[in-house]
């Protein structure tokens, strides 16, 4: 005899072991829901985990400046023998890595305060 065959029962209205919202889950959401009508950036702080965070970006456009005002201009300035691309080369090695992202910093942490 299965569990469902007795007399007065109904299979189908067996509980699902895994309820789709819990109470814990219902009150976590109302208490996430009043934080976020009181202050708007209180949802950016907690739920944006895919984002790629500000040290993250400054890295990234560290790496790029340093690509584009350092490398280029003096792997250019090596094949062609022009004083300025070499110049420019040697600066921007040295220079952007150091400057640009605290630069960066500084424009995102106007961009997303919260952060």
């Amino acid at each position: 005899m299965h569990q469902g065959d007795q007399a007065g029962e109904d299979p189908s209205s067996e509980k699902d072991t895994r309820p789709e919202r819990g109470p814990v889950d219902r009150r976590f959401t109302s208490i996430i829901g009043a934080l976020r009508a009181d202050d708007p950036r209180f949802a950016r702080r907690v739920s944006e985990a895919r984002r790629l965070r500000s040290g993250q970006i400054m890295m990234l456009v560290g790496f790029v400046a340093t690509l584009v005002l350092g490398m280029v201009p003096l792997a250019l300035g090596v094949q062609t023998q022009i004083t300025v691309l070499l110049t420019l080369g040697a600066v921007g090695i040295a220079f952007t890595p150091v400057t640009v992202p605290p630069l960066v910093g500084l424009v995102l942490g106007r961009l997303r305060p919260a952060w």
